[in-house]
C-alpha cells in the first residue's frame, strides 16, 4: 500500500531563490552547513505523526536542506524517515552524521533508507522504496 493511500500526504518541494551552475552547487557543497535562501516558508511539524525528508547527498553538505531545515518547528512530535539518493562517495558516514546532528536537536529520527544512483539509473530501486515504506506504516501504527 502506498503512504498517499494509507494516509494524508502533504508533499513540500525545497525551492532555491537562485538557479545555480553545477559548479556553484559543488562549491556550496564543500561548506559542511553551508545554506542559501529558498522560496519556502518555516514550518510548523507538531500536527504530523510522520514527516518522510527526502533528499539528495552532496559532497559534505546540501544548502538548501540545511537552510529548509532550520526553518522547521516542532520537530520533536513527529517520527521522521530519512530518505536519501547519492552517486558518490562516504553516503554511510554522511547519513549517520546527519542523523546524529538531527536527534541532537530533537529529532527523532526512526529510519532511513539511501538509495545510490545506479539502482536509480537500473530501475532496481523500487523494491527498497516499497519496502521502506511498509516500514514507515508499520512504525506510525505503533505510535
Amino acid at each position: 500500500m502506498a503512504l498517499h493511500e494509507a494516509y494524508d500526504v502533504k508533499i513540500v518541494e525545497i525551492v532555491p531563490k537562485r538557479k545555480r551552475s553545477y559548479l556553484h552547487w559543488l562549491a556550496y557543497s564543500f561548506v559542511p552547513g553551508s545554506k542559501v535562501e529558498i522560496d519556502n516558508q518555516p514550518m510548523e511539524l507538531s500536527d504530523y505523526a510522520g514527516v518522510v525528508l527526502g533528499f539528495p547527498k552532496w559532497t559534505f553538505s546540501c544548502p538548501p536542506l540545511n537552510k529548509f531545515i532550520r526553518g522547521l518547528t516542532g520537530v520533536q512530535v513527529p517520527a521522521f524517515f530519512l530518505l536519501m539518493s547519492c552517486g558518490g562517495f562516504d553516503e554511510k558516514r554522511f547519513m549517520r552524521v546527519f542523523i546524529h546532528e538531527l536527534r541532537g536537536v530533537g529529532w527523532n529520527v526512526v529510519d532511513s533508507l539511501t538509495i545510490r544512483r545506479k539502482s536509480i539509473q537500473e530501475g532496481t530501486y523500487m523494491a527498497s522504496v516499497e519496502s521502506f515504506a511498509k516500514r514507515i506504516e508499520e512504525k506510525l501504527r505503533l505510535r
